[in-house]
C-alpha cells in the first residue's frame, strides 16, 4: 500500500538549456511571479476553452477518470472483480495498478529481484487487464521504480550522513541500477497494458545520493568527491580562493532524522549558492575561515561547547544565521541569548502570516513584505535590532552585531518553505552579510554544487527517456505517464523534472500528487501547478487527489464532501482529468461523488 511509503511525509551528462531556464524561475520577484501567474492562468483557461469548443469551465468534461489501485485491490480474483465493479459504479475509466512495489511485483518476471507474485494459477496483472478491458477500462502498470529491493548493499541510495543506512531506495547513479530497472519494466510489454506509469522515479530527498558508488562515479567525471561537501569542502575549493565560505550546520541528531537533511539541502540548492556542511564539532567551527557564514537550523539539543565555538567564530568576523530557534532555547541556554541579543520567543503561530521589513533596517531594501505558510515565533529582543516583523508588528527577524561578526535570528521556519520570495530572501540575507564583510568576487563552490545537482538529475532523466523509448518502440499508441510534478523546484529537491519531461514529450501525461485535505492549501497547490503548466500541455495534466485522512485508528477514507469540493475546483479550473489515491480508501460515499462527475463526461 502506497500509504506505507509516506515516510516523506524520483543518459545525458548535463542539463539542457531548458532546464537551466526552468531553474531561473525559482528566483523571480514576488511581483513578477504574481503577474506571470495571472497570465499563465489566463492562458490555461484559454487553452481549455479552445479544446472544449467554447464550453465554460463549469462544463469541462473529465475525459480521464483514474484511480491508483494498491496491491490489496488485486490480491485475488474476487478482489479484482469487486474493484472493477466499484470502478464501474464510479465512472472510472483508467486503472493504475501498483504492480511493482519495494520487494514485490505482481506480474510474471524473470529479472526482478524479490518476490514475484504471479504464476500460471493467478497472474494479478493479467487478470486485472482481462476484467478491466471487458469493462472498457484502461490499465496502466504503476511501477515504483527506485523504491525497490537492492541487489547488493552498494545499490542503496544513501544520505550524506549515513550510519549504516539501509533504506529501500535504489541509487539512480549506480551504473547497474537503471539497466536493471529497464530489464524488469520491459517485461511489462508482454502484457496487453495501455501504458506504463512511473512513480518514485526520483531520489528520496535532496540529501541523497551520497553512496560510495554514486560519488566515486561522479568523481571520475568531475574530479571531486561530493562526500567532501561535508566537513571537507576545502578539498573541493581551496580556502585561499573561497572568499566567503557558506556552511550549513549539521546537528548530531540529523543522522537519524534524514528528512531534515533533505529540507536543508533542498532549500540551499534553491538559492543556487555554493555551500558545504560542518558537523557538530567545535574544532570544525574553529577551523572554518572567517569571514564567512554558518546557517543553523533544526538544532534543538544544543551544546554549550558548540555555542562557545559559535561565539569565537563571530569574534573572528564570522556571521551566523539561526533559523527558527526552539521556544525555550534562549532561556535554557543563556549563552545563546547573549550571542543573539535575544531574550526569548513567544506567541508561536502556525499557518499563513506576512513578514514585513522594518524601514531603514540593516538589510536595506532586500524586501518589503513576504508571505509565509509555516510555523513562526515572535522574538523578544534585548540587544538585537528588529529588521522584520510579523503582521501584528512583533519582531520576526533580528540582527545583532557583536565584535566583527553578526548574529541574525529568523523567527519563522524558513527552511520549510518552497516559495520563491522566501528563498530569494535567504539568498539576499547571505549576500548582505557577505557585502558587509567587504567580500567581493565569484562564488566558486556554487559551480561545483550545480555540477552535483545536475549529475544526479541526469539519471532520473536517463530512466524516464529509456522507458519512453521502449514503450513507443513497442507501440506508439501506448502511454508513458508519471506521478511527477511540474514545479521547477522538483529539480533541486528530488532531482527530477516532470515539467521538462512533459515539455520534451518524454511523458504523455503527468499525474501530480496534489494531496491536501485542506481546501485553502489545495487551491494554492493547484494554482501554483498551473503556473508552471505549459499552455499547450494543459490537457495532459491530471491532478492526483487524496482519499485518505489520519484518524484516531490510523488512516481512513476522507470525507466525501472534500473529494467533491476538490473535483469541482479542478473542473472549474479546466482540468480534463483526475486520479484518486488510493483504492484502499474508495468508500461508497466517494464512489457516489465520483459517479456524479462522470455522468456528463464523454470519451
Amino acid at each position: 500500500m502506497k500509504t506505507n511509503i509516506f515516510i516523506t511525509i524520483t543518459s545525458e551528462l548535463f542539463m539542457n538549456s531548458k532546464q537551466k531556464m526552468e531553474k531561473m524561475k525559482n528566483l523571480v520577484s514576488k511581483t513578477l511571479l504574481f503577474a506571470f501567474s495571472c497570465l499563465t492562468l489566463l492562458m490555461f483557461a484559454t487553452t481549455c476553452d479552445a479544446k472544449d469548443k467554447g464550453k465554460s469551465d463549469a462544463e469541462t468534461e473529465f475525459t480521464t477518470r483514474a484511480i491508483w489501485v494498491d496491491p490489496p485491490g488485486f490480491a485475488n480474483r474476487e478482489a479484482v472483480d469487486l474493484m472493477i465493479e466499484k470502478c464501474q459504479r464510479a465512472g472510472i475509466n483508467t486503472i493504475l495498478a501498483n504492480i511493482m512495489l519495494r520487494g514485490d511485483v505482481y506480474f510474471k518476471s524473470s529479472n526482478f529481484i524479490g518476490n514475484v507474485n504471479a504464476n500460471d494459477e493467478f497472474d494479478p496483472l493479467a487478470y486485472v487487464i482481462e476484467k478491466a478491458h471487458a469493462a472498457d477500462i484502461k490499465v496502466q502498470a504503476w511501477s515504483c521504480s527506485y523504491y525497490a529491493k537492492p541487489n547488493s548493499p552498494d545499490w542503496v541510495n544513501k544520505p550524506f550522513l549515513s550510519k549504516d543506512y539501509d533504506h529501500m531506495y535504489l541509487s539512480p547513479g549506480h551504473p547497474e541500477v537503471n539497466p536493471y530497472l529497464i530489464s524488469v519494466l520491459k517485461e511489462l510489454l508482454e502484457y496487453d497494458i495501455d501504458g506504463i506509469h512511473l512513480d518514485y522515479t526520483r531520489y528520496w530527498n535532496a540529501a541523497f545520493d551520497y553512496s560510495d558508488a554514486a560519488c566515486n562515479r561522479f568523481n571520475e567525471s568531475f574530479g571531486f568527491n561530493p562526500q567532501d561537501f561535508v566537513d571537507n569542502s576545502e578539498k573541493i575549493v581551496a580556502p585561499e580562493v573561497e572568499n566567503y565560505p557558506i556552511r550549513v550546520f549539521c546537528p548530531n541528531t540529523i543522522a537519524e532524522r534524514v528528512w531534515e537533511m533533505g529540507i536543508m539541502e533542498r532549500t540551499m540548492n534553491y538559492t543556487e549558492l555554493g555551500y558545504g556542511y560542518i558537523t557538530e564539532d567545535p574544532k570544525k567551527i574553529d577551523d572554518l575561515k572567517a569571514p564567512g557564514i554558518i546557517i543553523v537550523s533544526h538544532y534543538t539539543q544544543i551544546s554549550n561547547e558548540i555555542l562557545a565555538a559559535f561565539e569565537r567564530y563571530v569574534d573572528r568576523g564570522g556571521d551566523i544565521v539561526w533559523i527558527n530557534p526552539s521556544g525555550g532555547a534562549f532561556t535554557t541556554y543563556p549563552q545563546l541569548g547573549t550571542l543573539a541579543g535575544i531574550k526569548g520567543t513567544e506567541n508561536f503561530k502556525d499557518g499563513h502570516d506576512t513578514i514585513n521589513s522594518v524601514k531603514d533596517n540593516d538589510f536595506g531594501n532586500l524586501f518589503s513584505s513576504v508571505e509565509i505558510n509555516t510555523g513562526s515565533n515572535n522574538l523578544v529582543l534585548s540587544d538585537a535590532k528588529a529588521v522584520a516583523t510579523t503582521s501584528n508588528g512583533s519582531p520576526s527577524i533580528a540582527i545583532y552585531q557583536k565584535d566583527k561578526g553578526h548574529f541574525t535570528t529568523i523567527g519563522f521556519h524558513l527552511m520549510s518553505s518552497e516559495k520563491d520570495p522566501i528563498i530569494q530572501l535567504l539568498k539576499d540575507i547571505i549576500h548582505w552579510h557577505k557585502a558587509e564583510a567587504g567580500i567581493t568576487g565569484p562564488d566558486l563552490l556554487a559551480e561545483k554544487r550545480q555540477q552535483w545537482i545536475d549529475w544526479r538529475a541526469t539519471h532520473t532523466l536517463e530512466l524516464a527517456t529509456a522507458v519512453h523509448n521502449m514503450v513507443k518502440e513497442k507501440n506508439p499508441e501506448l502511454e508513458f505517464t508519471s506521478a511527477a510534478g511540474l514545479e521547477p523546484h522538483e529539480l533541486d529537491a528530488i532531482y527530477r523534472s516532470g515539467g521538462q519531461w512533459l515539455r520534451d514529450g518524454i511523458c504523455d501525461y503527468l499525474y501530480p500528487m496534489n494531496y491536501k485535505d485542506n481546501m485553502e492549501e489545495f487551491k494554492e497547490i493547484i494554482e501554483n501547478q498551473m503556473l508552471y503548466t505549459p499552455k499547450d500541455k494543459a490537457d495532459k495534466v491530471f491532478p492526483g487527489l487524496q482519499l485518505y485522512t489520519n484518524t484516531d485508528n490510523g488512516f481512513g477514507p476522507i470525507d466525501a464532501k472534500m473529494v467533491k469540493q476538490q473535483l469541482q475546483m479542478i473542473k472549474d479550473y479546466g482540468y480534463h482529468g483526475y486520479c484518486l489515491f488510493a483504492y484502499s480508501y474508495f468508500s461508497d460515499e466517494i464512489i457516489e461523488v465520483a459517479a456524479s462527475f462522470a455522468d456528463n463526461s464523454k470519451e
